[in-house]
C-alpha cells in the first residue's frame, strides 16, 4: 500500500526520515516555509525595518531561499544580487537562471559581473598557487563582494542560501582541523562587527539540500543544474558525502550535530575566544583582519604587480 500524507491523507512522494513525516508535495511546501519562518523567528533574522539583500548564485539552494522569503514577508524590502564568476560554460548560465527567477517573482536585483567590474574572472585563478583549490579564492571574493554591494546599498542584513549540510560539512571541518575562531563565526545569525560589515543570515539553516532541491522542484523554480566545475574533486564534497553515509546510518545526525554547536559548544568558545577588531583595509577601505584584506590581495594575485 502507497504510503499517504501524514498531514492531509493524499498519496505521499517524500519521506523525511529525521521527522518520521511522509508528505505530498503540496504539505511538503508549506512544510518547507514554516521550517525557513520558524528559522527565521527563532534567531531574530528580520525584523520591521530591515532591508535585506539576497545573495542569489542561480542554484537551487539560494533560489529556493529568495523564492519562500518573497512569499513568507512580502511587506519586506527585498532586493536580490547576482555575482557572474566568469567561470566559463557555468557562470552564463547561472546568471541566466537567476534573471528568469527575479523576472517571475518581480524583485528588484543586481548583477555584478567580475569580468566587467574588475576586468578579472575566476578561470584566472587556475594560473596561480591557486590553481588546485579555487573554492578558496572564490569564497574570499564572494563574501567581499557581497558584504561590499550589501554595505553600499544600505541594506541591514544580507541572507545567504546556506543549508544544513553545507553547515554541517563546515562545522566538521574546522573541529578537526581546530578553527576555533571560524567556529565561533558559525552561527545562523552572524552580526555586524564593523560599522562596514552588514549583519548576515542564513534562512536556511535548518533545511537539508535534498529539502531546498525538492522545495525548488515542486515550486517550478528555475535554477541551474550543471555543477561549478572548479569544485569537482573538492574536499568539501568528499566532507558532505561523508556526513551523508553517517546519516544514513544515524537518524538526525546532521540537525544533532548542528544543534549540538549552536546551543552547547558555541557559547563556550564565544566567552572563551572573542573574535579580534576589524581594521579597514588600506587599498580599499572595507573590514579586514590585516593591514590589507584577502579581497586585495587575491585581486593582486592575478593582476600583478602596479
Amino acid at each position: 500500500m502507497a504510503p499517504r500524507c501524514n498531514h492531509c491523507g493524499a498519496s505521499a512522494e517524500i519521506y523525511l526520515d529525521y521527522a518520521r513525516l511522509n508528505l505530498c508535495p503540496a504539505c511538503f511546501k508549506k512544510f518547507f516555509e514554516k521550517k525557513v519562518k520558524s528559522t527565521v523567528s527563532k534567531y531574530g533574522m528580520i525584523k520591521p525595518g530591515d532591508k535585506v539583500l539576497v545573495a542569489a548564485s542561480g542554484g537551487k539552494d539560494s533560489s529556493a531561499l529568495l523564492f519562500a522569503l518573497k512569499q513568507l514577508y512580502p511587506d519586506v524590502e527585498l532586493k536580490a544580487l547576482h555575482i557572474n564568476l566568469g567561470i566559463f560554460g557555468y557562470s552564463d548560465e547561472c546568471e541566466q537562471k537567476f534573471r528568469e527567477l527575479v523576472e517571475d517573482l518581480g524583485v528588484d536585483f543586481v548583477v555584478f559581473d567580475l569580468r566587467e567590474e574588475l576586468g578579472i574572472s575566476m578561470d584566472d585563478f587556475r594560473r596561480t598557487v591557486y590553481r588546485r583549490r579555487l573554492c578558496s579564492p572564490c569564497g574570499t571574493i564572494k563574501r567581499y563582494l557581497m558584504n561590499k554591494l550589501a554595505y553600499e546599498g544600505g541594506f541591514t542584513k544580507l541572507a545567504t542560501g546556506h543549508n544544513l549540510d553545507d553547515v554541517a560539512e563546515v562545522l566538521l571541518n574546522n573541529y578537526l582541523h581546530g578553527k576555533v575562531e571560524q567556529l565561533v563565526r558559525l552561527k545562523p545569525v552572524l552580526p555586524s562587527i564593523h560599522p562596514k560589515s552588514v549583519a548576515k543570515i542564513k534562512p536556511l539553516w535548518e533545511t537539508t539540500e535534498m529539502e531546498d532541491l525538492l522545495y525548488a522542484s515542486y515550486q517550478g523554480i528555475p535554477f541551474r543544474t550543471v555543477e561549478c566545475p572548479l569544485s569537482a574533486g573538492t574536499r568539501s564534497l568528499r566532507w558532505k558525502r561523508l556526513i551523508n553515509d553517517v546519516a544514513g546510518k544515524v537518524r538526525g545526525f546532521k540537525h544533532t550535530f548542528v544543534k549540538s554547536h549552536v546551543n552547547k559548544v558555541l557559547p563556550l568558545l564565544e566567552r572563551s575566544t572573542p573574535l579580534p577588531p576589524l581594521v579597514e583595509c588600506k587599498s580599499c577601505g572595507m573590514p579586514s583582519s590585516s593591514e590589507t584584506c584577502a579581497f586585495c590581495r587575491r585581486i593582486q594575485l592575478v593582476r600583478g604587480p602596479a
